[in-house]
């Protein structure tokens, strides 16, 4: 009987051998691409291996079909529609499988944090926010066994284990399988008696202290008998670049048409609701730091920068957090129902698929920032100019509203550091998220 072959005869033996098939490449494929268990592994690799695995799996398939049986043209086609639909769906069944089973007591792996300095500590609060990553951090063990950092890890509602000399039994007790090194804060550390008892921890994961270095496509490398961080910067890879400016271009015409009655609508609505002009253009900072003019449909009053100074004037709290966020949650200056509703769902952002389209911006990016805003980036502002801003951008999905303008920087030079297209499409990707919950916008 030949290998996979789909007949009218036995279609469903033909369908049945097939799905096996490729359902065990990719279980290896998967296993390759070190996806099992895939503790700790950053989601937008994740992604990207989930990826590449499904659609590995289906090139494997296809291959056995062309030389070990027949395959059709027909045949051909349906393997390459189910690839592309297997590359949508299994990073999602990954996801929403991940996110089911952190609910539960049995699942990820413990971790013991060696590090009871800021950085230490952070980690700690990071893994235990996020037990869809695998890892549940049991404690921090410090490099010196003080009081006062007992006393300072109590304070945080952190479990203080003791000194690093208690690894090796902490291991045992707790059956931890994972060792975070994180030094940045701490004021004495010796590595090599770190290493002497972490050395039976099946991974030890060790921080290059407090620098804040890319972390997405780095990997280490040997340099003169040392360890070193290597980091590739996939900015310089020029056709991705051009890949990422022609898929701009594509979905940004491609969006105008198809939303361009909604746009109409949006217009007239604002208008009967306050008259003036529709269409809101500020000037905003670009690429290589070139001014352009960001458009917005109006969702403000017509006298905004008046009637903001007056509101802040008579209310030192609302200052205050102008002054934090640059946003106010109850904003004076909003055209009540249409002009709050385009904000909430942030489509008063629609007219900038025009600026996508000139070039002036990208669907994915930093947010652009205004000229009084560039100060507050400091030795960032180089990075925020390399690339164009974004429609959306790390910050848009990473809680918005709610975060300070200084995380919105670091959000901002994350993604510059980091950046390559599965950045990109992870971002998307929760972007339609955030719009459909319609999380952090007001």
């Amino acid at each position: 009987m030949p290998l996979l072959v789909l007949s009218s005869a036995g279609l469903q033996s033909g369908l049945l051998l097939n799905s096996i098939c490729v359902a065990t490449f990719y279980i290896a494929c998967a296993a390759i691409y070190g996806l099992y268990p895939g503790t700790g592994m950053s989601p937008v690799l994740e992604l990207r291996q989930s990826v590449l695995a499904a659609m590995a799996a289906f090139a494997f398939a296809i291959i056995a079909n062309f030389f070990l049986a027949t395959l059709s043209l027909s045949e051909l086609t349906v393997f390459c529609v189910a690839s592309v639909v297997a590359s949508l769906l299994v990073p999602l069944a990954r996801l929403t499988t991940r996110r089911l089973c952190s609910r539960t007591s049995w699942w990820g792996e413990n971790a013991i944090i060696v590090g009871s300095g800021p950085q230490g500590r952070a980690i700690y609060r990071y893994y235990s926010r996020a037990p869809q990553r695998g890892l549940r951090p049991i404690g921090v063990v410090d490099f010196a066994k003080t009081a006062s950092a007992q006393d300072s890890l109590d304070l945080a509602g952190i479990p203080y284990l003791g000194s690093v000399q208690r690894l090796e039994r902490l291991r045992r007790k707790t059956q931890a399988r994972w060792s975070i090194v994180a030094p940045g804060g701490c004021e004495t550390i010796d590595m090599n008696e770190v290493l002497s008892h972490a050395g039976n921890f099946s991974n030890v994961l060790i921080l290059p202290s407090q620098m804040q270095l890319p972390s997405l496509w780095s990997g280490s490398r040997e340099c003169a008998g040392a360890m070193g961080i290597h980091l590739k910067d996939h900015l310089h890879n020029h056709p991705a670049r051009a890949a990422k400016r022609f898929v701009d271009i594509c979905i940004s015409a491609l969006a105008l048409g198809v939303l361009s009655p909604f746009i109409l609508v949006f217009i007239l609505l604002l208008k009967l609701r306050d008259p003036g002009p529709a269409f809101y253009g500020q000037t905003r900072v670009g690429k290589d730091g070139k001014p352009f003019k960001a458009w917005k449909f109006r969702t403000m009053v017509i006298d905004a920068d008046q009637v903001l100074e007056e509101y802040l004037e008579n209310d030192p709290d609302m200052r205050q957090e102008w002054i934090e966020y640059q946003k106010l949650q109850n904003d004076p200056r909003i055209i009540s129902g249409i002009g709050s509703f385009l904000r909430k769902s942030s489509l008063d952002e629609l007219p900038q698929l025009w600026n996508v389209l000139k070039g002036d911006m990208s669907l994915v990016g930093p947010r652009p920032c205004m000229t009084s805003q560039t100060s507050l980036y400091g030795n960032v502002l180089p990075l925020y100019q390399r690339v164009r801003p974004g429609i959306t951008g790390l910050w848009q999905v990473s809680g918005r509203n709610k975060t300070t303008y200084d995380q919105r920087v670091r959000f901002d030079s994350y993604y510059v550091t980091n950046w390559s297209p599965w950045l990109d499409i992870y971002i998307l990707i929760h972007t339609l998220k955030t719009i459909a919950l319609r999380e952090g916008a007001y």
